[in-house]
């Protein structure tokens, strides 16, 4: 077992989030189907998975607002994403 970030999500954040990573170029769409199927809404990420969640709801952020829409929603799972901790995955 390994340590990895634990994302606990709520239903409106998984959302989110798979909207981000679907939008995402590149490997993303992998970490997009593993989202929105994660069990009890717990996801793991590794360091390379955790820096495409950012870069995608980043992303996401800036196109909500260069459309002249809030992006509450989006602060918010950012902001909870780099709040969530290490814990011990289990092997996947």
């Amino acid at each position: 077992m390994e340590k990895e970030r634990l994302f606990r999500m709520t239903e409106t954040e998984q959302c989110v989030l798979v909207a981000a990573l679907k939008n995402s170029p590149g490997p993303a769409s992998d970490l997009a189907s593993r989202a929105a199927s994660a069990p009890k809404r717990k996801l793991y990420l590794d360091t390379e998975e955790y820096r495409q969640a950012l870069h995608g709801l980043n992303q996401l952020r800036t196109d909500y607002m260069a459309a002249g829409h809030y992006s509450d929603g989006i602060d918010a799972v950012m902001l909870k994403l780099t709040k969530s901790k290490y814990r011990r995955a289990p092997a996947r």
